[in-house]
């Protein structure tokens, strides 16, 4: 008798530790996409940056979401990426003689079809005889279009670097 309460002793503690193993299978497998999915939206971000850097137009042309991005610099706002890119950037570009710019800081999170990332970033300029160091900070919101992350909205407003 004592033997048979045992069994069914251990039958039941079986029983609620499988599905808390399941669960937590479960559990770790859907926090690994959602860890790939904020990688991937980091990743748009980051590439972003470094097409503008190039004057990479095709690049931009895949990640920015065409007639339904906005774009907002400081008070400046653009409401396609075929206004920000032939009213705004390229004008921009063509006159620089110089021009890095790095994100860092990319903390993204992703709900759904939707993700939106917060960033720092660096913007150094040479334009003739100026030398222009500032730093930034950004919010992006992206969809999810055909299994890739597109950038509808970015805004950002930057400093002039602060020495020391």
């Amino acid at each position: 008798m004592y033997r048979r309460y045992i069994c069914i002793l251990v039958g039941l503690v079986g029983g609620l530790l499988i599905p808390r193993s399941l669960y937590a299978q479960e559990h770790e497998e859907h926090h690994d996409q959602a860890s790939t999915e904020v990688e991937r939206v980091a990743a748009v971000i980051e590439a972003t940056f470094a097409a503008t850097e190039e004057a990479d137009y095709a690049a931009l042309d895949s990640l920015y979401a065409g007639d339904d991005l906005t774009i907002i610099e400081g008070a400046g706002i653009d409401r396609t990426w075929t206004e920000y890119r032939d009213h705004h950037l390229k004008p921009e570009l063509e006159e620089f003689e110089s021009f890095t710019y790095r994100p860092r800081e990319i903390e993204a999170r992703v709900g759904g079809d939707w993700a939106w990332a917060i960033f720092e970033y660096d913007l150094e300029i040479k334009i003739g005889e100026r030398d222009i160091d500032r730093v930034g900070r950004g919010t992006a919101i992206l969809e999810r279009r055909n299994g890739r992350w597109v950038i509808r909205h970015m805004q950002t407003a930057n400093r002039p670097r602060q020495s020391g």
